[in-house]
């Protein structure tokens, strides 16, 4: 199924006339999240790049080992691959068998052992600290009638095994935790309904005292510094100075300018500040957790935090066993959770969300201050971070899932984003560039976003895009108004760093935007090549655009187009299936249909009884593991198999 992928990457990675040795097994290294696993193998040897690796898999207690998906080359010396649908808590042996035509060695099979996280069970504290607007610090916490008024003065009291309840209130504070908790015993933040942490300046909200500038412009000194402005009409563009800010280029609901003393405001309503409510950045985190382990922030609602560029709503640094659970984060000047180096966190069942960013014109926003991310990564990102089941809405981009570097410990990231609902993103819903290997994506939902899928460069890799839906791409001003084109997948970059490979799996893949591809792979870009099977690309325009000199292997997908051409492909036009066919000999066993589907609109993307797509799919060991029918169906949604029903369960 890999041969014209596999000697397109030996093509491109390869020079010529390379000696033929054979290739040796160095170790083995396997590694297990909650529910996925990640497997490299480092060799040596095989100069020529023509040995391959098979994966096979099984729980510890089971008597037979199953075909997994086969490891993915990456470089010289690595060759690593993923596990999907496990059990948390559950130890998992692996075993990779090397190929090569020119020898393996005295030793081409090794095994290895790895274990999936636990799920977290009921927290039992040891003890609890309470915090209440009404409290005093001078208390010690330990009851609710003599709370602590400050959740900065809690998190001072907190040690191992603490929970930290926060009742109903709004707190103005940046909390810096000074210790971490044990996996045993956490400490836990918890918020009770109506518990916020608020990174806005108190006097202004209240309702402070504006001056006059004229032509709707209004001033007042702040006596601190700040970079982010939000109103109840919803977030304020920032202005780079005050003539700009005269002019609101961006449009509502108006914007500001700081001069690093006087705060300016303009709305474009013409509205004067008594009207409005208005919420203004004097803190730049919510919560900071610098190399701590086994900490915890839930059920709060975290707003307004931007005092200067890098506004962060949780701020995990150097922090590993980390969770971020249930939160409310909205509003936040660049990120509502940055995770920079750390392994293990855990960021589940949140709303982050941003307003006004979607509405403003591309050449404003890109690059500039608005070009925020709901969960951002940098630098060297650690091992097993988990981002699931959250929703993602109105920020500039969705997640930003790779550092700039490679993981302190082993070769590969292992993170896993699935399970999430993102929805108008003026760019990236995901944005998988940087150091990434073996980056999974799996039973994601998006929808009015200009891109869903970016990894321009996604490096080393391989990245892994499995049964996610994505509908409605380009549905968005900025490619409507502002002429961005956009795509389900972006490949393309300027930079010489070649994308890794990356494998397209069950994917839907439909917009009904006016004018617009299912897929472009936009030139320029470096690649050592991508493998797609079972996807929907049903366009309004094309089905499939490959600008970027990539190296393809597409097979089993159905295409639909709304246009004349079916697939442009590097300056040919192909107006069916067949032509393609014959051209490229891409897609011998695709089909080209309409999809079919139940009420993509409403949400619901199985197959009709009456959909092509039913039984038209390949069998891929370790992706679709027990569907139903005769042979997998198309696309995301498997009709007749609850395990793919809607995504992985």
């Amino acid at each position: 199924m890999f041969r014209r992928f596999l000697a397109a990457l030996l093509c491109a990675a390869c020079p010529p006339l390379l000696a033929q040795n054979a290739i040796g097994f160095g170790p083995l290294d396997a590694y297990g999240t909650l529910q996925a696993g990640g497997v490299v193998a480092s060799v040596s040897g095989d100069a020529n790049r023509n040995a391959s690796a098979r994966l096979e898999w099984r729980m510890q207690g089971e008597s037979s080992f199953r075909a997994g998906h086969p490891l993915a080359r990456v470089d010289a010396t690595h060759f690593v691959g993923s596990l999907f649908q496990l059990a948390p808590g559950r130890t998992y042996e692996v075993r990779v068998t090397l190929a090569d035509p020119d020898g393996t060695g005295a030793t081409p099979t090794r095994t290895g052992t790895f274990a999936t996280r636990a799920e977290a069970g009921a927290f039992a504290p040891l003890r609890t600290l309470y915090v209440a607007p009404n409290g005093s610090d001078a208390n010690d916490g330990t009851a609710p009638a003599r709370a602590v008024k400050t959740v900065q003065r809690a998190a001072d009291l907190a040690r191992a095994g603490d929970l930290v309840s926060i009742a109903a209130g709004v707190y103005r504070e940046s909390v810096r935790v000074p210790v971490s908790g044990t996996a045993a015993q956490p400490i836990v933040f918890r918020g009770a309904a109506g518990a916020v942490l608020d990174g806005a300046d108190a006097a202004i909200a209240a309702g402070a005292a504006w001056n006059d500038a004229g032509s709707g412009v209004w001033s007042r000194a702040t006596g601190f510094a700040t970079a982010h402005v939000v109103s109840d009409q919803g977030r304020l563009f920032r202005y780079a100075s005050l003539a700009e800010l005269r002019t609101l280029a961006a449009g509502a609901p108006g914007g500001f300018f700081f001069d690093g003393t006087t705060l300016w405001l303009k709305f474009a309503d013409g509205s004067r500040p008594a009207q409005r409510q208005i919420h203004v950045a004097r803190l730049n985190e919510g919560f900071n957790l610098a190399g701590l382990n086994h900490v915890r922030v839930e059920n709060l609602e975290i707003r307004h935090y931007g005092a200067d560029t890098y506004g962060k709503g949780v701020y995990l640094r150097y922090s590993s066993d980390c969770s971020v659970a249930g939160n409310r984060i909205h509003d936040i000047g660049s990120a509502g959770v940055w995770i920079k180096g750390g392994e293990r966190n855990l960021v589940e069942h949140n709303e982050i969300a941003d307003t006004s960013i979607a509405n403003w014109p591309w050449g404003l926003t890109k690059g500039g201050s608005a070009e925020n991310n709901a969960v951002a990564f940098t630098d060297d990102v650690g091992r097993g971070n988990v981002i699931r089941r959250n929703t993602f809405h109105g920020t500039f981009n969705g997640i930003g899932s790779c550092g700039s570097a490679p993981p302190p410990n082993g070769f590969s990231n292992e993170t896993d984003i699935y399970e999430n609902t993102f929805a108008d993103h003026a760019d990236d819903a995901t944005e998988t560039e940087g150091y990434c290997a073996n980056v999974r994506l799996w039973g994601n939902r998006i929808r009015d976003s200009l891109m869903a899928f970016a990894i321009a460069p996604a490096g080393t890799g391989p990245v892994w895009i499995v049964r996610n839906v994505a509908y409605d791409i380009g549905n968005t001003r900025s490619a409507l108004v502002d002429g961005q084109s956009a795509s389900g997948i972006k490949i393309n970059s300027g930079y010489s760093t070649p994308v890794g490979p990356t494998f397209v799996y069950h994917n839907t893949f439909l917009t009904t935007a006016p004018a617009t591809d299912a897929i472009w792979l936009m030139s320029p870009g470096y690649s050592s090549g991508m493998v797609s099977r079972n996807n929907i690309y049903a366009g309004t325009d094309r089905a499939f655009v490959k600008d970027n000199p990539i190296a393809l292997d597409l097979d089993y997908d159905a295409l639909d187009a709304g246009g004349q051409t079916l697939v442009w492909w590097q300056g040919t036009r192909y107006a069916n299936l067949a032509a393609l066919q014959a051209g490229t000999a891409q897609e011998l066993h695709g089909i080209e249909a309409a999809p079919a589907l139940a009420a993509p609109a409403d949400g619901d993307f199985t197959p009709m009884q009456s959909s092509a797509l039913i039984d038209r799919g390949l069998a891929l060991p370790g992706i679709n593991d027990g569907y139903g029918g005769a042979a997998p169906d198309i696309g995301a949604v498997e009709r007749n198999d609850p395990v793919f029903s809607d995504g992985f369960d």
